[in-house]
Order: C-alpha cells, then structure tokens, then sequence
C-alpha cells in the first residue's frame, strides 16, 4: 500500500513538474492568446456590421495561410456571436477574461482526472504536455469543449440524457467535431439525450442567426467543404499525408475515412459504452481535416469513461439498474452502460 501511493506520488509529481516546466518555457514568450485574438477580430466584426467571413478595409488584421485557409474564421458563426460582447469591452479586456475560462477549464478537467486515476492520467500529461500548454496558452474554444465532454459524460453516467444531450448539441453549434458524440448517443439509444442535443442545437442556430446573420452561415457552410478538401492542415492526418509522399487527392480522403471507421467502431462497440464514448474523443481529433498541435490535447478526454465508470449493466433488453453504489469490475469490463 505505501510502496502504491509512493508511487501514485511520483508519477503524478513527474508529470505536473514537466507540465510546469513546459509551460515556463513557453510563456517567457508573454502571453498570446493567438486563437483568442482570432474570435476577437470576429466578435469586432460583427459588431462593425462587417462580413464575418472576410476581411473589411480597417478590420483588425488576422492571419491568412493558403491554401489551408484565405478566411479569417473557420469556426461556425456562433463562436463570433459569443465573443460580441467580449469584443465590446475597452482594452481588449475580453482577452484576459475568454484566457482564464479557458485554461482554467483545462486546468479543473486535468486535476479532476488526476483525482480519479492519478498513474493513469499521469503517462497520458507526459504524452500530451506539449499541445496541452499551447492549447492553455492559445485560448482556443477547444479548452471549454474538454470541460464539456468530460461534463456530458458525468450528466450521462448520472442517466441525466436530455442536459449531457444539451451540452453535446451546444458545442457541436460552437465547433462541428463534437458531433460524433452525438452518434454515440444514437448508438446507445440514448433518445433522450438525442432529443436534448437537436434541442440545444437549434436554439443555438437560432441565436446564431440573429447574432451574425443568415449569409454567414451560409458562408460557413463553404467554408467548411473546402477545408475538408484543400484546407486540411499539416498536422492533420491528411498533411501528414502529404508528408510522407501521398498525392493530394489521396491524403484529402484520410480524415473521411477515418471518422467513417471511426463511426462504425463506435457501432460495433455499442454495448461497451466506455470504449465507445473514448473512440469518439480519438476520431474527433483523428477525422478532422484541420488540426494543429493544440487539438491533441482533447485526446486527454479519452481517458474520462474510464476515470468514471458506467454504472448498470447492458443486456439485448437494455439497461439494468444496479442495486450497489458503484460498478464492479466485471461491470466495467463488460461493457456497462452508464
């Protein structure tokens, strides 16, 4: 027992010190919350009654990379209809406050991991410091999707389906690679957190339509089919493709197919939710046309199912409840539902 905890500590000790250590590093830089800057010149936008998807005379500049992307956005409108009043604020006060919520997601969602399987959690940080400290450090919405996912599954576990439905309808409006969790709710029948999600999502289509417009959503919608072709970026499965020799239009087709097995393993593995629900995090990241070195540090919430696991067991019939507070081992194994 004191040779296991001496160990627990260690573990958790190396990884939370190369974690620091990392982040030192990266921030004598100062802080740049890149991304941030980016949802901010799009909140500014919009309130200037400017097209969200271009760049108008006086816009506040913003990176370009083509062909990867020529647009200043490439997250759904909604993203920009949140950061409007963040925008509005004086001094670009909105950049402190969107950094805090951020990281401070990042930060609760790994010290709550780290309470529920600490060795576990640990070899993953040593895996994944790197992309967790720029996604701390770029403030993307990435960081409040983590929070989000370990949240849906927490509310699911709970079989409190139509809220976890919600929230997953709710950052599938905020960034589209979410939505294989809503396939997971289809396949575990979980109808009604199907219900939820199409719910959240149309309320925040919805908002997002009176707070950027019709056109920019229909702006998106481009967008979108061009990255998925020509605008995969180089960290993605499909640039690194491309790195190793495969002709474009080859390495375009990498993250279709992946997020198809992806979906189908998810199918196959239905009656193991755990393991279903943590393929789903892996094809998110894996199926997306663009992925920079940050996005991997959503791969950190394929350890959630297993930090909490189901509770009930899965027959042909459905679930059952269990009569104890927690799941045994052979439950877990089992493929429980949770």
């Amino acid at each position: 027992m004191v040779r296991q905890r001496a160990l627990t500590i260690a573990s958790v000790s190396l990884a939370v010190g190369f974690l620091l250590a990392v982040g030192v590093l990266y921030f004598e830089r100062g802080l740049v919350p890149g991304d941030a800057l980016t949802y901010l010149a799009a909140g500014e936008r919009l309130n200037l009654g400017h097209p969200l998807y271009a760049l108008s005379p006086g816009d506040r500049p913003v990176e370009l990379k083509p062909p990867y992307w020529s647009v200043p956005l490439l997250s759904p409108p909604l993203v920009a209809v949140i950061w409007r009043p963040l925008a509005a604020l004086p001094n670009e006060w909105g950049l402190p406050v969107w950094w805090v919520v951020t990281g401070g997601s990042i930060v609760t969602s790994i010290a709550l991991l780290l309470r529920r399987r600490p060795r576990l959690t640990s070899a993953a940080l040593l895996a994944l410091d790197i992309p967790l400290i720029y996604e701390i450090g770029v403030a993307n919405l990435n960081g409040l999707l983590m929070a989000g996912t370990l949240g849906a599954w927490l509310l699911l576990r709970q079989r409190r389906d139509l809220a976890a439905g919600g929230l997953i309808g709710l950052m599938v409006a905020a960034k589209l690679f979410p939505a294989i969790l809503g396939w997971w709710l289809l396949t575990q029948r979980r109808w009604q957190g199907v219900a939820g999600a199409i719910a959240a999502g149309v309320a925040a289509l919805l908002v997002g339509i009176l707070g950027a417009g019709l056109d920019a959503h229909l702006d998106y919608l481009s967008i979108a089919r061009s990255t998925a072709t020509i605008g995969a970026s180089d960290l993605s499965l499909a640039g690194l493709a491309r790195a190793v020799g495969f002709p474009s239009s080859i390495a375009a087709l990498v993250p279709a197919a992946t997020l198809v097995l992806g979906c189908l393993g998810i199918l196959v593995l239905r009656r193991r939710p755990a393991w279903a629900y943590a393929l789903g995090v892996v094809t998110a990241v894996l199926g997306s046309p663009v992925v920079n070195i940050n996005w991997y540090a959503y791969l950190l919430m394929a350890l959630v199912p297993f930090a909490w696991p189901p509770g009930g067991r899965t027959t042909a019939r459905g679930p059952q409840r269990s009569d104890q507070r927690g799941p045994s081992p052979n439950r877990v194994r089992s493929g429980s539902r949770p």
